[in-house]
């Protein structure tokens, strides 16, 4: 099954978008994200809405890039150089855009349908905008690349560099094809290192940018999520006594997993009672639950 299928099966089809949409570098390599979320994450329908809810988008594409920038292992390179020097070495004139009308004027080097979503306005609230320029730009011409490839000349000839506001800076580099090729934003795999060793490490040093992170510093789902012993985030929909009663009949016993009633063709799991559809009976899991519910039913058919 393809990767994106994978996630929309075990996480939704809004998610499933969610990932498509924000994280292009890691779909580029066959089932890194899949991998990553499996890892990471109990199976869930709601996962999406609970990021939304408790404004956890931006933490969650912060924690899922470190996590993958740490398997990555992307090795930073020190220089005392700042990146337009840089930049000027790997025959590119950078430029930092801190106004709207600033970025309006990289718009004349896109041909019309291959325009960045950058131009419709907005960018600067979310990121860090920067533009770079091949200095023979005007000698690469459109009409001589037939077959577009992402890292083709023209493609590379003007990139914009961005990073996004937050904790963690992560980073995107976007494609002068933008959707005429796979992955425009995820130019150079969103490796600055590709573009000229000592990139990642100037930027960072000259502007602060937490590119690369550790995960376990995020804040995320604190609220209705808790942590198996497996190290996976796991939704829970009540908590009594300790105990957490999950989505897909998973029930965390004082830190301990238990599977005992996961088999949902056997059993319902409703807040805290079990309905054994077997033996046509509700109990509550707590033995220590005096809950008088379970009294009031009979004959269950």
């Amino acid at each position: 099954m393809e990767e994106l299928e994978l996630i929309k099966k075990h996480f939704g089809e809004k998610f499933m978008h969610f990932c498509r949409s924000n994280f292009s570098t890691i779909l580029e390599q066959k089932n890194e994200l899949w991998n990553i979320l499996n890892s990471k994450f109990e199976y869930t329908k709601f996962l999406y809405e609970d990021l939304i809810k408790y404004n956890m988008l931006n933490n969650f594409i912060d924690y899922i890039y470190a996590i993958y920038n740490k398997k990555d292992k992307i090795e930073l390179t020190k220089t005392d150089k700042d990146p337009f020097e840089l930049m000027n070495e790997a025959g590119y004139d950078l430029y930092e855009c801190k106004t709207e009308e600033e970025i309006q004027q990289f718009r004349k080097y896109y041909k019309p349908n291959e325009e960045i979503c950058t131009f419709n306005g907005g960018r600067l609230e979310t990121d860090y905008v920067f533009f770079a320029v091949k200095k023979d730009v005007n000698n690469i011409k459109r009409e001589k690349f037939k077959n577009p490839k992402r890292e083709d000349e023209y493609g590379t000839s003007v990139i914009s560099i961005q990073f996004h506001k937050g904790k963690v800076n992560t980073l995107s580099i976007k494609n002068r094809y933008n959707h005429v090729v796979d992955a425009p934003d995820a130019t150079f795999s969103n490796n600055l290192e590709k573009i000229k060793k000592g990139l990642t490490y100037s930027f960072q040093n000259k502007y602060g940018y937490n590119i690369l992170s550790n995960a376990e510093k995020i804040e995320l789902l604190k609220h209705n999520y808790v942590m198996t012993s497996e190290g996976k985030f796991l939704r829970y929909n009540i908590e009594w006594n300790d105990i957490y009663y999950c989505d897909n009949n998973i029930i965390i016993d004082r830190g301990k997993k238990n599977m005992q009633y996961c088999d949902k063709s056997k059993y319902i799991l409703i807040d805290y009672f079990i309905i054994d559809l077997e033996n046509k009976k509700i109990f509550a899991y707590d033995k220590n639950n005096n809950d008088c519910f379970v009294e009031t039913i009979n004959n269950i058919k």
